[in-house]
């Protein structure tokens, strides 16, 4: 009888030492988890954020291009009248 009660209170003490380890544990695991997935959040707002920029940066040279090409066009436009105007003139002024 004094062996069962031994070992009942041994098993108690036992289990009873034994559960902080396992909250503790349980605790680290859980911190560990939103770590990572605070790591993984911020990766993921950084990738959107990278996209934005590029999307912009795309943005931004298309229309730097189109000015571009517009001011050329212009510029032909502009050779062609004075070219045209000064091959004109001595046809009229004779």
């Amino acid at each position: 009888m004094k062996r069962i009660a031994v070992l009942t209170l041994l098993v108690a003490l036992g289990a009873e030492l034994l559960m902080p380890m396992e909250a503790q544990d349980a605790a680290t695991s859980k911190s560990d988890r939103q770590a990572d997935k605070s790591a993984q959040q911020k990766q993921k707002a950084l990738y959107k954020y990278q996209q934005k920029q590029e999307k912009a940066q795309t943005k931004a040279q298309r229309k730097a291009d189109k000015q571009q090409q517009k001011a050329a066009k212009k510029y032909e436009k502009e050779q062609r009248k004075l070219l045209k105007s000064a091959s004109l003139s001595p046809k009229h002024s004779s």
